[in-house]
Formats: C-alpha cells, sequence, structure tokens
C-alpha cells in the first residue's frame, strides 16, 4: 500500500478537477490502472435481477475494450460492475468509504474475496487513512471521487435518496456526462435513476453498445440485425417467462448484444421483468 499526492506522476490526473483532490490518496494494487480510459458504474446496495444482470453486462462491455470501471465495494450495483470487469478480464478501481486496512479487516465472505481479486486486476483505493473506520459522510465525500474518476458516470438502478444519486450530482458539478439506466414504471430500486431521466440530469442509457459510443471506444460487432435479435427474443419468451441468463445462453447471444436488446425491448414496453427476475412477454 502507499500513498501518493498531486505532485506524483502516478496520481490520477481527473482527481484535480475537485475543489480538494485526495492528498495522499492510498492505493493498495497498481497506480497505472489510472493511466487508461475510464467510466463509474454505480447504483443501489438492494439491486434487483435486472439491474445485477445489467451492471455485470455494461462493466463487461468496458473491460473487453480496456476501460477501466470504476464504483465503490458496496454491496448491490457496485460488487456487480467489479465482477462484471473481472469476468471479461479488465481492470476495475474501488474507491472505499472507509481506509483500505479498515475495510480488509472488517469485509467478510463473498466482498473480501472480491477485494482481493481486485487489487491484483486494478486497485483498491481510498482518501483516508490506512486504518480510518466508515462513517456516515466519507461514503458522501468517497462519492464525489467516483464521479471525477470517470470520464462519466451511470447509475444502474438507484431508489429515492441512493448514494449513487450524490455521485450522478458530482458528476454534473464536474461537467462529466451522467447516464441512467431506465427501470420499470412503478419500480422502487429504479426511481431515482428514472427520476434523472425524466428531469433532465442524466441522459436514458439502452445498453452497452451507446455506453461504448459515448466513451469514443470501439462498439460493439453484433452479427445479426438489432430487429432480427428482438425478433428472436420475443418468440422464444411468447412460449413462457424465462430467466434472462438462460436465455442469452438458449438462443446464442453474448451479454453485451443481449443486454442492448433487453434494454430496447424494456423501455418499449414489449416485454416486463416479474418479482422473481425472469422476463415476461407483455
Amino acid at each position: 500500500m502507499i500513498g501518493i499526492g498531486p505532485a506524483d506522476p502516478r496520481y490520477p490526473r481527473r482527481l484535480l478537477d475537485l475543489r480538494c483532490p485526495p492528498d495522499p490518496l492510498w492505493v493498495d494494487g497498481d497506480p497505472d490502472a489510472f493511466a487508461g480510459r475510464a467510466v463509474s458504474i454505480v447504483g443501489t446496495r438492494r439491486m434487483t435481477p435486472y439491474g445485477a444482470r445489467v451492471a455485470r453486462e455494461l462493466a463487461s462491455a468496458c473491460g473487453e475494450v480496456g476501460i477501466v470501471v470504476v464504483s465503490g465495494l458496496a454491496q448491490g450495483v457496485d460488487s456487480a460492475a467489479h465482477v462484471g470487469a473481472l469476468e471479461a478480464h479488465g481492470r476495475t478501481v474501488a474507491v472505499l468509504g472507509a481506509g483500505i486496512a479498515s475495510y480488509i479487516a472488517d469485509a467478510r465472505g463473498r466482498r473480501r474475496r472480491l477485494a482481493y481479486a481486485i487489487r491484483t486486476s486494478g486497485a483498491l483505493i481510498s482518501e483516508f487513512p490506512p486504518e480510518a473506520p466508515p462513517q456516515k459522510w466519507t461514503f458522501a465525500q468517497r462519492n464525489a471521487t467516483i464521479a471525477a474518476l470517470g470520464e462519466l458516470t451511470v447509475v444502474v438502478e438507484a431508489p429515492i435518496g441512493s448514494g449513487a444519486l450524490i455521485t450522478a450530482d458530482e458528476a454534473r458539478k464536474l461537467r462529466r456526462p451522467v447516464y441512467a439506466v431506465p427501470g420499470p414504471i412503478g419500480a422502487a430500486a429504479s426511481a431515482g435513476a428514472n427520476a434523472l431521466i425524466v428531469s433532465g440530469r442524466a441522459k436514458a442509457l439502452t445498453g452497452a453498445a451507446m455506453l461504448l459510443e459515448a466513451l469514443g471506444a470501439p462498439t460493439l460487432v453484433v452479427k445479426e440485425d438489432a430487429d432480427d435479435l428482438a425478433m428472436r427474443v420475443l418468440d422464444a419468451l411468447a412460449a413462457a417467462p424465462a430467466d434472462p441468463d438462460t436465455l442469452a445462453r438458449r438462443l446464442g447471444m453474448s451479454r453485451p448484444a443481449f443486454g442492448t436488446v433487453i434494454a430496447r425491448l424494456l423501455i418499449g414496453g414489449h416485454i416486463a421483468t416479474a418479482a422473481d427476475g425472469r422476463l415476461t412477454r407483455r
């Protein structure tokens, strides 16, 4: 673990846009993880199966083309985003709301394993001393750091009052683009994200291809026309509701391509997400 300041050439340049850049920034992992392009993907701790799938697909698509995925290593959407990047053998950076040593000491089970995986293919970072415990105010402060590290911020799922909305506001203060993933009408988990879109504070994100285009990254290659893919999904759901992962495997579609089609169909009202996470045709 090392502490680096703004004068250090390894210090993330994008953090200098903050009014008070972290000094020092504590890093456990590879400081070079900050050198490339990056996107911040955030959301609620209480994600739905839809949010979990979308977060992983977006992060995986970014990881595949070398874009660093930044998030907060909280339960829910944050962890799903880190996992998606790792599954694509990409790099990911976790911004902690506590000191790094304090976080590692308190982490248990899956999040502890995830933290170790992140620092081997990216970095754990914190603006707080290594032994500093988490406090309510530290999470709001680290949200600004998450927003600053990404060229743009994506809110996957966020209820009203979610900390992810703070990250979106911080990104807007930095004049960074903000995108939000539309959720089903009336779904509490997506109420905050939908409000961002309705208010004009965020653009609606319809899939991984749109995100990569916004980042100026290579677009995903989809061998079939999007309308053809959509019809295949609708035909499959006409028989019975289906689990998203099972349906994607059955249709032989990649996660990014499948996620893009599902987002279009959800926005268009052609399909819906059931309470158990399965997709249904309307």
